[in-house]
């Protein structure tokens, strides 16, 4: 265990700022990097400027989206589970969730994809389809979710049962990598092989199954010396993980599936008047998405220190990670918005040039970037009560975000503002959903105001 013990100095002694950015700068890197692979799609294939191509690509996305709903659940509820067993120092136990996790992650990845084969047409028009792109729609979805589900699943679920144990670079790496093999495919299938939106498919599978591979051969050659252990025979243990890693990860499952719910809506209401502005709601999300993946990247590196902190009792060390986070989150987003207000044409004219997909993308940055400090912080909220086990406070405050308000709303706004009332109600929803997150907080920290009356001392 000695890989284990040179850890704990991580968790147990380090200064905030040292642990927190170790931790948090490969994730919230391979965040973006992973922003920077989804933008090469929408980038090379708008050279096309074929709207009916791109806007293939936006509509194909909620299906692809429910692979990192499953990574999520497995992912995230497993590496939650695993910072707090070696918070407690159960080793056999961070076995069992290994295991448990990667098998079901596999399981339910290929039921997922069989499913999709089985009603890709219907869905596809339900997703907004139409005519024009249904046959760029339906070779997309072939290649990234049919084909490549697996490996979509197993990337992000491998990387955040390797980040539990304090292994942040290699955890990272994995994504990273097949971040830059996907850029650097997309113009090769695309232009010189002329496959058009089809190849940004095929270079999207082969980049996740060159990562999948990393991460294979990376735990293969770590195995001897690492915690974690993929041997089925440890789930014969009486000791029972599935309700502890479900649970936990049911909130970033929720969160994900919510966002398919949320996006797959602003593209069906926004199918009803052109390609261009669906096209232009891809691009400006993709652009909005640099601060989530930040505030992302942020919250999943710090789930270990939460969890591990929370679960060995150390109650101050832990609020002063969430405080630390809270500021540079907050720093990040406020910067991204004042460029986006100032500069929203030459960003969004960066991956088409369609005059009227430009000129709805513009207006569409701007109003989804006034909520983003608001909005990063829901995901720091998030982490924390899925570290501690707060699992009610997880789930209100994903299930509040997306879905139960949001398309309700959108729906409205559009009656009244078309296309653009359905863009304004992302701020607003994000903005009360901060708030009530700030309340589950805030009672959170009542709960155990008695162990955390040592807390006061703000960090320095």
């Amino acid at each position: 265990m000695t890989t284990t013990n040179n850890k704990k100095y991580l968790f147990e002694k380090a200064s905030i700022s040292k642990a927190v950015l170790y931790l948090a700068i490969p994730t919230i890197i391979s965040q973006l990097i992973t922003i920077i692979y989804n933008w090469a799609d929408t980038f090379f294939v708008g050279q096309l400027n074929s709207p009916s191509q791109l806007a293939a690509v936006t509509i194909c996305h909620p299906a692809f989206m429910i692979t990192t709903a499953i990574a999520n659940l497995f992912g995230i509820g497993g590496a939650s589970a695993i910072a707090r067993a070696l918070g407690n120092e159960n080793y056999s136990r961070i076995k069992k969730i290994t295991v448990y996790s990667t098998i079901m992650a596999i399981i339910t990845s290929l039921v997922y994809s069989l499913i999709i084969f089985l009603i890709s047409e219907p869905l596809l028009y339900f997703l907004g389809a139409n005519s024009e792109n249904i046959a760029y729609t339906k070779s997309y979805l072939l290649w990234v979710v049919i084909l490549g589900s697996l490996p979509s699943v197993i990337n992000p679920t491998l990387a955040h049962l390797i980040r539990a144990t304090g292994k942040a670079q290699p955890a990272s790496i994995g994504i990273i990598l097949g971040g830059i093999i996907n850029i650097i495919l997309d113009p090769l299938f695309i232009f010189v092989f002329k496959l058009n939106v089809t190849g940004a498919a095929i270079a999207t599978f082969i980049s996740n199954i060159l990562a999948c591979i990393f991460f294979i051969v990376y735990l293969y050659i770590t195995r001897k010396k690492s915690i974690l252990s993929f041997n089925p025979l440890n789930l014969k243990i009486k000791e029972k993980v599935a309700l502890d890693v479900i649970s936990t990860g049911l909130s970033g499952f929720l969160l994900s599936l919510m966002a398919v719910c949320s996006n797959a809506s602003i593209t069906k209401l926004m199918s009803n008047d052109s390609d261009a502005a669906i096209s232009a709601m891809s691009i400006a999300k993709k652009v909005d998405l640099c601060i989530i993946a930040f505030a992302q990247g942020l919250a999943q590196g710090i789930l270990p220190l939460i969890a591990y902190n929370f679960s060995s009792g150390n109650h101050k060390r832990m609020n002063q990670v969430i405080r630390f986070s809270m500021i540079l989150t907050t720093i990040f987003s406020g910067f991204c918005i004042i460029l986006f207000l100032i500069f929203p044409k030459p960003i969004v004219s960066f991956f088409i040039k369609d005059e009227m997909t430009v000129n709805y993308a513009k207006d569409f940055l701007r109003i989804l970037c006034l909520s983003m400090p608001l909005t990063s912080l829901i995901f720091i909220f998030n982490t924390i009560f899925q570290a501690t086990k707060e699992t009610t406070r997880a789930l209100i405050t994903i299930i509040l975000r997306k879905g139960l308000i949001d398309i309700p709303l959108m729906i409205l706004l559009n009656h009244l503002i078309p296309i653009y009332g359905i863009v304004m109600s992302q701020p607003i929803v994000d903005s009360f959903s901060a708030i009530i997150a700030i309340i589950l907080y805030i009672t959170f920290l009542k709960k155990y105001k008695t162990l955390q009356k040592s807390n006061q001392t703000s960090y320095a």
